[in-house]
């Protein structure tokens, strides 16, 4: 028998939503990545093979719901499944992602299962590589990076000879370090009592909706208490649309070059963007609140174990008008130090101690947006492919309870990529448009003028 162990709070979190809304697409991570150019199928089918042995996360399975509906993990010591090869050459690159967005769909059902699919691909316009769809309590995207460039080494050494990719820390090592950092009582402890000491300090939260006030309005009257203070989330209508903007080179050097300049990390700035629409949509509301995730990769053994490490913390300021922009940046980014020292707490105890404190119905939240900031693109970075034209795109995977979920990462050229994900039920098209547009100006007036304050900057933008 293999040996079992207990989930991460990272795992706990995306298991809590497959648990609790009853849908194991809340929990899926998709992505394409391919060369222009020809590759040696048949060596590729090897490179991962390998890959599945090097990388432990991808080797995972989930055991049987026990009474109090929590599952165990354990390892498998092989995998023996074909890796096929879908020729989808003869459509265009867009019918083509669009098949693959249709993979991403797919729910990994079942006990005791794989939870991991690997298809190599041909692509239109003599693209060639690989589809990888695995369950979000396996990995996250910066883990999946990182199997992609282990695993096009693996490739370049059998093809050109080059070294052997260095070994890969072992995940079940990383795994028990981790569950015994979290059973540190004194570290559990402190922890508590940081979260317990910021609701002590600031009180019950106040729920911002980028659809402006109206929203926590609507849930006042259905739960007929003017008071509220959260809003409702949709539970019923699920399904999520995509749409990405892309922002030049030129202006994505200008915003990293005022994160350098003022020692501000890259995450701080698009939240400080952010958490300005959102108090300008709610009337000036200077109580705002966003999920912001961490990816909590510090040490070489935690960049390259794998597994799920992505974890989502709630980033509250109270940042009043008169606060200037550079100010208010460093705010949230104070706050966000803070948190950084209690990562290692489940965040769904918070979320108990607030449901104990303040009795808000049942279903309800603080937030209507998530935030995850990939500082590293899917990129093959290796010196025998990194001149060779690439298409890499992340698939949305069809389903989430957060109502708008964005994920900003960097492109091939030097520019960044704002993929929003939003709920149909409540959201369109045109109000990612809105936040897209407001959120640029509100930050490339900010760069371009750190003095001026966030109630200006409201107005004039």
């Amino acid at each position: 028998m293999m040996k079992q162990y207990p989930l991460t709070a990272a795992q706990k979190m995306h298991d809590d939503w497959i648990k609790k809304y009853k849908t194991q697409q809340v929990s899926g991570v998709s992505v394409v990545a391919s060369l222009k150019a020809e590759l040696d199928f048949g060596l590729l089918k090897k490179c991962i093979q390998l890959e599945y042995e090097r990388y432990g996360c991808m080797r995972i399975r989930f055991t049987k719901r026990d009474k109090n509906g929590d599952v165990k993990q354990y390892l498998t010591e092989k995998e023996t499944r074909d890796i096929p090869l879908k020729d989808l050459s003869g459509m265009r690159m867009k019918e083509a992602d669009n098949l693959m967005q249709q993979w991403a769909y797919e729910t990994f059902d079942g006990d005791d299962i794989p939870l991991c699919d690997v298809v190599m691909v041909k692509l239109p316009d003599g693209y060639n590589g690989f589809f990888i769809h695995m369950d979000h309590r396996l990995i996250d995207s910066c883990g999946l990076v990182v199997m992609i460039n282990d695993l096009m080494q693996l490739y370049t050494h059998y093809k050109f000879d080059t070294p052997y990719p260095q070994k890969l820390a072992d995940f079940e090592e990383v795994l028990v370090k981790d569950l015994n950092r979290a059973n540190n009582e004194k570290r559990f402890a402190k922890d508590k009592k940081f979260w317990d000491d910021q609701l002590d300090a600031w009180g019950e939260p106040l729920y911002s909706d980028i659809q402006g006030s109206d929203v926590l309005e609507t849930s006042r009257k259905l739960h007929r208490n003017k008071t509220l203070r959260a809003a409702d989330i949709e539970l019923d209508q699920l399904f999520v649309a995509v749409k990405d903007y892309q922002l030049e080179p030129e202006p994505t050097k200008n915003l990293i070059d005022f994160c350098m300049n003022h020692q501000l990390s890259m995450t701080n700035l698009l939240l400080l963007g952010i958490r300005t629409y959102l108090s300008k949509m709610n009337h000036g509301q200077e109580d705002i609140t966003i999920e912001n995730f961490i990816s909590r990769r510090s040490t070489h053994d935690e960049w390259t174990s794998g597994g799920s490490r992505t974890i989502m913390f709630p980033c509250r300021t109270v940042i009043s008008a008169d606060t200037d922009f550079l100010s208010a940046a460093y705010e949230i980014q104070n706050m966000q130090n803070r948190i950084y020292m209690h990562s290692n707490y489940d965040p769904a105890l918070i979320r108990e101690e607030m449901q104990k404190r303040y009795h808000t119905p049942k279903n309800t939240a603080y937030e209507s947006c998530y935030l995850t900031y990939q500082p590293m693109p899917v990129k093959l970075d290796n010196p025998h492919l990194v001149q060779i034209p690439q298409h890499a795109k992340w698939f949305a995977n069809g389903a989430a309870t957060k109502k708008m979920y964005l994920t900003v990462s960097h492109t091939d050229n030097g520019g960044m990529n704002f993929s929003y994900h939003y709920q149909t039920a409540h959201l369109a098209e045109h109000d990612m448009e809105l936040l897209y547009y407001y959120m640029m100006r509100i930050l490339f007036k900010g760069i371009a003028e750190p003095d001026m304050s966030i109630g200006e900057i409201m107005e004039q933008v």
